[in-house]
């Protein structure tokens, strides 16, 4: 009986550490698929931010260009843009 006992407890021991291993394979699997999932994701981000990053720095550059042609014209005028409006504004109200 005593024997029984004793083999039963090395059983239940042994399974209990077969299981422990499962379980911690099985959680460093899963970890592993959240790591691989956490970079696909930082890939993805990337790809998708670098056409972004290109068609902000293209804005920026039209941006610039557009200043620049605005304070050409401005000059050669002798006028700015924000005084045409006023004298716009200005003629339309007397009408």
């Amino acid at each position: 009986m005593e024997e029984e006992k004793r083999e039963h407890e090395l059983k239940v021991k042994k399974m209990e550490a077969e299981m422990e291993q499962v379980f911690e394979m099985k959680v460093k699997e899963k970890k592993n698929k959240l790591k691989e999932s956490e970079a696909d994701l930082a890939r993805r981000e990337e790809q998708m931010l670098a056409p972004l990053e290109e068609q902000r720095r293209e804005l920026e550059q039209e941006k610039a260009a557009f200043q620049r042609e605005k304070e050409e014209w401005e000059r050669l005028n002798g006028i700015t843009l924000d005084q045409l409006r006023r004298r716009e504004l200005e003629s339309n109200s007397k009408e």
